[in-house]
C-alpha cells in the first residue's frame, strides 16, 4: 500500500467501474520531466512506503536537472 504523501492517488470512474491512479500533477516539477522520468516518478508514487521509497526520493526525482 502506498503512503500517498503527495495526495496523488486519484480515482477515475467510467461506467460502473472505478480505477485508482497516481496523478503526477500532485508533484511539483513533474510537468517538466521527460516522459521516461515521468514513468519512473509514477512508479515511485505507487510504491512509496516510507522506507524503501520515501517522499524525499520522489522530490529528488521531480527536481532532476538535465544540466547537472
Amino acid at each position: 500500500m502506498s503512503v500517498n504523501s503527495f495526495n496523488a492517488r486519484t480515482s477515475l470512474t467510467v461506467g460502473d467501474e472505478s480505477v485508482d491512479y497516481f496523478s503526477l500533477k500532485a508533484v511539483e516539477g513533474a510537468e517538466r520531466l521527460p516522459y521516461s522520468l515521468k514513468v519512473l516518478l509514477e512508479n515511485m508514487l505507487r510504491t512509496e512506503d516510507g522506507a524503501n521509497v520515501t517522499a524525499d526520493h520522489v522530490r529528488a526525482l521531480a527536481s532532476w536537472d538535465p544540466i547537472s
